[in-house]
């Protein structure tokens, strides 16, 4: 009864009457002595997060319980790289925090470990937080996805927190940090992200990405990568709470007399209403998008003077064919602001 109480476990809710929406709860702590069974891997036939008791650790975790989680691309079939998930495709908006076994300057070679979010193994995707304290080029903490430029030889995301935007600086030793990544889709071309390193924001955030590899959802997991060598990533206290807090709460972000409302209703079939205010008059824009940031629809594209607006979306794309169910973004562009909201179709 205890291994079921305390077995972590993966909570998707929808609660409109509460406004309430889409909120997804995770916890992973391994004291049940297995890995919660909803972990899988971004890549096919990839050895998977496990459960080990704490003394495997090199060091033990504080407050770590009984068992650690422990990560390991074990035939470096991936060159190294082993990457465990949870969650949906479509989830946006939320943070993974957890305790992280850091390498510093391992004498075999390269050895990072760290968060990753927005993973989309059918885009073949992801972004990742990690840990990579060796001297050459230099020690740092960098966020960067997977897709390597073979003209430059960068990652085509890539942001390098160095010991100056790190409280602390550098670490000088092997051992436990906390590590968080919030993630949020501002709109159909801009996700951003908050990154935290024991509990301290990292100079430079929020930190953007605009760039033609972009992604706007997807699952969260630990990352590790080991260097043609042996070497175990080690994971606890994980959690990962989401950003969203209500349907019904107008932007905090937008200038004085400009609201983009959420839809109404929402979910909604067949058919929803999406109302905004205007402060002065200029070119507005209002585009329907999936989460890959294509274009499904305009429904307003014109000069408008200042005022109140109600458009009606009813669920088909540009040729009038019905989209599927799922989550869509609706974008309000003018002159000064972009601003996007979150809507779901149900069929």
């Amino acid at each position: 009864m205890n291994k079921i109480i305390t077995r972590c476990c993966l909570l998707v809710f929808i609660v409109f009457t509460t406004g309430i929406l889409a909120q997804p709860l995770f916890t992973e702590s391994f004291e049940s002595g297995t890995a919660n069974p909803d972990w899988g891997v971004f890549y096919t036939g990839e050895d998977g997060i496990a459960a080990v008791p704490m003394a495997s650790a090199p060091v033990p975790l504080t407050n770590g319980g009984n068992y650690v989680g422990w990560l390991q691309d074990i035939d470096t079939s991936y060159t190294g790289v082993a990457l465990a998930l949870a969650g949906t495709v479509d989830m946006m908006d939320y943070s993974i925090e957890a305790d992280v076994y850091c390498y510093v300057n391992h004498p075999d070679g390269s050895a990072y470990t760290g968060v990753a979010v927005y993973c989309d193994s059918t885009v073949g995707t992801y972004i990742k937080m990690a840990a990579d304290f060796d001297p050459i080029p230099y020690p740092r903490i960098r966020l960067f996805n997977n897709h390597l430029d073979p003209v430059t030889f960068t990652y085509t995301f890539n942001h390098s927190f160095v010991a100056a935007d790190i409280p602390g600086g550098i670490p000088t030793q092997n051992g436990w940090h906390k590590m968080k990544v919030e993630v949020k889709t501002i709109n159909a071309d801009t996700t951003a992200f908050w990154c935290y390193f024991d509990d301290q924001l990292l100079a430079g955030c929020p930190v953007y990405d605009t760039g033609e590899d972009r992604i706007g959802a997807g699952k969260f997991g630990v990352y590790m990568f080991q260097n043609g060598f042996s070497l175990p990533g080690y994971y606890d206290n994980i959690v990962v709470n989401s950003l969203v807090t209500s349907v019904d709460d107008k932007s905090t972000n937008l200038p004085e007399g400009f609201y983009l409302e959420q839809n109404y209703p929402n979910p909604f079939n067949p058919e929803t209403q999406i109302s905004y205010q205007l402060a002065s008059s200029g070119f507005t824009s209002i585009g329907i998008y999936d989460l890959l940031g294509r274009e499904i629809k305009t429904l307003v594209s014109k000069d408008q003077p200042a005022g109140n607006y109600t458009v009606t979306w009813n669920g088909t794309d540009e040729l009038g064919n019905k989209v599927p169910s799922g989550i869509y973004l609706y974008t309000l562009k003018t002159g000064i602001l972009v601003e996007s909201k979150k809507m779901i179709l149900l069929k």
